[in-house]
Order: structure tokens, then sequence, then C-alpha cells
């Protein structure tokens, strides 16, 4: 019975991301009522018993974790700098243990309300949204109920050796791929053709052991370790975004920045696209070889080459 809860439970939450997914939370400062699907309100009346049973005995912890990871991409979807570094993500799992909790409560009085629940969860979104993004949380205010997807593509391996100015031939390993894509189209290319490498990013679609889940302000780098780093409409993009409002977020990339510098070996370079001048034209010309390439009328690639 568990196994056939625990389907539908992941079905339920399928449901209500299709049908919440790309709710405005700051809409005109108003809480929006989440939607609960016939799915899921089946769930809730068909298997109250096997529900409170499963969170009495600790099994919830995978949903929670696959709540707030649906959550995350959804968010991401709709504003692809929104953070979801590791204290953000804690912050945010603790929201949808909140609605577990508020779940179980109800079960066990015999009362659930689902108006209520959602009520009460998405203003804690809301929150949690005002708190970690309020750059996103501001800019929700000023838009419609519902919000419209980003179109993220990720590119081929080809296009991106192009932009980022890479010889496979003269290629130094190991290499990183730092916001490599879910599908980590460069990663699994270089590896195909024997070359050491790795990705990081935020959702990976397939588990690998040469593939990282996780921020890139969160992942370390050692010192003098990679051979390459690469990073195509990723960090440097971001970096940018955060540059040009001059915010906290800003610093700590350009942290970030100079602690991959440091993760190179002697020789070893950093290619990434758009360029990011603003930083560049501080690096001691002693210790680092700046080179600009223009790929079309107003966007340039960057390689870092540490000397």
């Amino acid at each position: 019975m568990t196994d056939i809860v625990s389907q539908k439970i992941i079905k339920s939450i399928n449901s209500q991301h299709s049908i919440n997914g790309d709710c405005n939370l700051c809409f005109a400062s108003i809480t929006p009522l989440l939607r609960w699907t016939g799915i899921t309100r089946q769930l809730f009346t068909e298997f109250p018993r096997e529900l409170l049973a499963m969170y009495e005995a600790g099994q919830l912890g995978n949903v929670i974790t696959l709540l707030t990871r649906r959550a995350q991409m959804a968010f991401c979807s709709i504003n692809q700098y929104i953070d979801i570094s590791a204290a953000n993500t804690t912050a945010l799992r603790d929201v949808y243990q909140q609605l577990v909790d508020d779940i179980a409560r109800a079960i066990r009085q015999g009362r659930v309300h689902f108006d209520t629940l959602a009520s009460a969860h998405g203003e804690r979104l809301k929150q949690w949204l005002w708190k970690t993004n309020p750059m996103a949380a501001s800019a929700g205010e000023a838009a419609g109920p519902r919000l419209t997807p980003v179109v993220c593509a990720e590119y081929s391996a080809s296009l991106q050796l192009e932009v980022l100015q890479l010889e496979l031939h003269s290629l130094k390993e190991p290499v990183l791929d730092l916001g490599c894509g879910p599908q980590a189209h460069m990663v699994r290319y270089l590896r195909s053709l024997g070359i050491e490498a790795f990705g990081v990013d935020r959702f990976i679609a397939s588990q690998e052991t040469f593939l990282r889940t996780g921020d890139w302000l969160d992942f370390h780098l050692p010192q003098q370790y990679y051979g390459t780093v690469v990073s195509n409409l990723s960090f440097s993009n971001h970096f940018v975004y955060h540059h040009l409002r001059d915010n906290e977020d800003s610093r700590r990339y350009a942290g970030k920045y100079m602690e991959i510098l440091h993760a190179l070996q002697p020789r070893g370079s950093y290619h990434y696209a758009p360029a990011l001048p603003m930083i560049e034209q501080y690096l001691s010309a002693a210790h680092y070889r700046v080179n600009s390439y223009q790929v079309t009328p107003d966007f340039m690639s960057s390689v870092i080459t540490r000397l």
C-alpha cells in the first residue's frame, strides 16, 4: 500500500505544479489562493490514514525534498536569476516541511480545509521569496497574476566550443563546466573524446559521478586544480545581472570569480561568455592574460589565462 500511496503523492505533486507553477505569489501584494487539483484532493480523502502513518514514521523526507526541488525549478523557470544557494534552499525546505506538518495536523483533526492550507502555504512561499530574492518579489508586484516562463536553451557542444574559443587539441585537463545545464552537453562531449571533464549545475537531469547538483556559489574550487574552466551564459551572465543592480550578490560573485581564477593551474584558462570588463580591467597583468573576442556586434566572450 505504501508504494501505491507514494506513486499517488508523486502524481499529486506533478499535478499541483502543472496548475500553479506560473502563479505570481506577489501579485497586487495579495497572496493568491493556490489551487488544489482533483488528484491531490483524492489523495487526502482516500488515503488519510496511510499518509498520517507515513508522516509519523518519518517516511516523508524524500517527499519534502521533491517538493522543494520542484518549487526551485518552478521559480527558476520564471526567473533564472533566483538565488537557490544552500541557505535559501534550506529555508524553502522549511516552508514545505510546514506544509506537510499542516496537512498531518488537519488529517489528525479530521478536517482538511483545502483553502486554508493553500492560503497559509502561499503566504509562506511569498515571505520566502521576499526574504531571499527581494528583487524578484518586487518585480512580481508589477506583473499580472500569471508569470511567463523564460526560455533557456542548452546550447550544443560545438556552438559552445566556438563561442568560448576552445581548442580541443590544446585543452588543459581537468575541465570544469560551471553551469553545465541539465543535460551537460559539453561535459558529455568532452568525456566522449577521452577528456577528463566535470560539470556543476542547479538542475542535473541524470545523475553521474562526474556531475554535481548545486549552486555555483556553494561549490568549492580547490586552488590550482583545474586546467580549464568554462561557463557559457551561466556564471558571468548572473554576475552581470547583479553587477548592474549593485547589490550584495554582486560582491559574492566577484569573490567567486577570483576563486575560479585561483583554481586554475599555471597556464590554465577560464573561458566564459558574456565578457566581464568591469572586473577584467583590474586583473594583474603579472598574473593573468585577458583576451576578449567579439561573438556578435553586442556580445563578447573572454579567456583569462593564469600566467
